[in-house]
Order: C-alpha cells, then structure tokens, then sequence
C-alpha cells in the first residue's frame, strides 16, 4: 500500500516537524491479514495538499509522482504482487508506465471495494437514522469523483433527491450529471436549501462543512447527518466539535476484519486514527486481490458497476471477507441515533 500523508497531523504523527522533513520514501506499517498475506504501508513524502488540492503545482505533483516510482520499485524488490494507490496517489498520472513496467504486478485503487462500503453505509443511514429516502434531500459534494459517483448512484437508487454540489472549475461535469439522472446542482452552499444528509466526498476549504455552512443547509429543528468517506476529513474534530451538537457525523469507506492485524497494535493503529481490525476501503480491496489471483485479469484501475458487484461477495465476517464497521465518528463509537434537535 503506498500512500501521501493525508495532512500536517499525520506528518507530526509519524514524527517529522514538516513534510519538508519526511524522506521521499518511509516504509513504515505492517501488516498480516488471515495469519497468510503481509502487507507494508509506504508513505511518500508529499500531502494530499500537494497532490490534489488547491495549491497543487505541476512540481509538486511531478515530485510526488517520483516518489511514488521509488515506493513502487522497493515494493516490487520484496516480492510485492498487488500494489494500491492509496489517498490522493490515485491522481497520479502514471498508471498506464508503472503497468507497463511491472506486468505481473496488480495495480489496484481500491475504490471499488471503498465505493461498496460508502454505498452500505448510506443505505444504512437512511434505515438507521428513520430518514425516508422518498421525502428527503441529500447533498453530495463533489458528485463527479469516484467516491462522488458511487455515493449518487447508490442514494439516486435508494430514492432520494439529490443535489450536487462542486468546484466552479467542474461546472460542465455538474451540468451533464444534471442532465443524466436529473439532479439539482450547484457551485456553493448558498445555493443549496434545506438537506436531510450529505455525503462529503471531497475536504478542500471550499467544500468543508464549517458551523456557518451546516446553518444554511440544515433543517429546523434537525441535526444534519454527515457521511464522511474523505481521506483527510471532511469535517475535522474541531469542525464537529464546533458545530453545537446540530451534526451526527458517520465515518465511512473503512471495513473492519478481526483477522487483520497492524503489527505493533495499538500504537500502529492509532497512529493511523483507526481502530483494531479496521482499515480503509482500497485497503481492504488490496488484500482480497491478493487472496483472489482469479481476478488478476480485471482492470482494477477502473471503477465500475460491475468491479463493485465482483466486490460484494467479499463484503461480510467469513473468510476473506471485510465487514461494514458498527456506526463510529473519528472511530468512537456512535450511540446517539436521535436527528431530533
């Protein structure tokens, strides 16, 4: 699994003053899944920030792109056969070379498997939480991404009305999902109304759930229910904390197996900010391709109706299954199912 730090707290988790400070390449977690398959976290020495965000530079990218070829090619001299482009790696453009250069080794990005666990989850919303899918509006911000277009597939066929929220910059994709399954979109929150849910698939500033934001769109009387799938957050603690209990924030995109272990758990884990036996969705994706060589002919690059379905037979609590974790928020458990305010 190789990875950017998510942001600046994770950058001081693992014990470096800045990103400035972190080597090109860290190899740092591991894992054993199953008592059969070990897995290592490399960490590249770039943030999502510099990747995929607003202040993303062609250099940067580059620069991260080149970090990523170095974790790639220390994975494959220890005898790596799946490797998961983790975070925000998955913008890096160089699927097409790296498949080239190593063709036995499986690429994957894990979203299909991440895109199932987001879809249980909010299906699992709506039963939990009494929110009628029917009767009721749900936000998605960033529609357009792959965790975008799965979180409105899977709420477009639960029922409920959807409104897409984007960049400015993405107007157009906005416009042709308006046209294909007959959404409201918009560019701000401004423009939102009254919701009942919202699936955050994406934290840049201008899509983060602040106090002010949550005011606009949240119904009188109702907390507003997060699904929160985004790797960094979308709603950070202190946003929540901030939010005067008017929020019930859902993690999402993670699975949980009691056979996986982090070696040197709990302190491995936590660092992380996850719990025992759970791990991300592409995480989870990673090692059932490694315990699966019969769908090595597929192209997990690609995230699609059918690669998700494929998926749905290893989502349980069997034998080379992940499970949907019980309901937590920044992985405490969640007791409070109440929207009444």
């Amino acid at each position: 699994m190789i990875s950017n730090y998510r942001d600046e707290v994770d950058v001081r988790k693992f014990g470096f003053a800045s990103i400035d400070k972190t080597p090109d390449v860290l190899s740092w977690i591991r894992y054993v899944w199953e008592d059969r398959y070990k897995a290592r976290l490399f960490m590249i020495g770039s943030i999502t920030e510099q990747i995929g965000g607003d202040s993303a530079t062609p250099m940067s990218i580059s620069r991260a792109a080149q970090q990523f070829e170095k974790a790639v090619e220390q994975a494959v001299s220890l005898g790596a056969k799946v490797i998961l482009y983790a975070a925000a790696t998955k913008r890096l453009p160089m699927w097409d070379i790296l498949k080239e250069r190593h063709p036995d080794v499986v690429f994957t990005l894990g979203d299909n498997f991440t895109g199932l666990l987001l879809g249980r989850r909010i299906t699992d919303g709506f039963s939990r939480f009494n929110i009628v899918p029917k009767t009721s509006r749900v936000l998605i911000i960033a529609p357009y991404g792959l965790l975008g277009s799965c979180a409105l597939h899977f709420t477009i066929y639960a029922g409920a009305t959807v409104v897409g929220m984007g960049n400015p910059k993405r107007k157009s994709l906005l416009e042709g999902l308006k046209k294909k399954y007959d959404i409201e979109t918009c560019t701000s929150f401004e423009d939102v109304g009254k919701v009942d849910m919202v699936i955050a698939c994406n934290s840049a500033p201008r899509s983060q759930l602040t106090p002010e934001r949550v005011a606009l769109i949240r119904k009188p009387g109702r907390k507003l229910l997060v699904i929160d799938p985004n790797e960094p957050q979308n709603m950070s603690p202190e946003l929540l904390a901030n939010s005067s209990g008017n929020v019930i924030r859902l993690d999402s995109g993670n699975g949980i197996s009691r056979q996986l272990k982090h070696v040197l758990e709990p302190v491995s884990y936590k660092l992380l900010r996850l719990d025992r036996g759970v791990t991300w969705g592409c995480f989870c994706e990673a090692f059932i391709l490694a315990d699966n060589p019969h769908l090595h002919n597929i192209n997990w690059l690609e995230v699609t109706p059918e690669n998700i379905s494929i998926m749905q037979s290893y989502l349980g609590s069997g034998k080379g299954q992940f499970d949907l974790p019980s309901p937590t928020c920044f992985n405490q458990p969640l007791l409070d199912f109440n929207l009444a305010n």
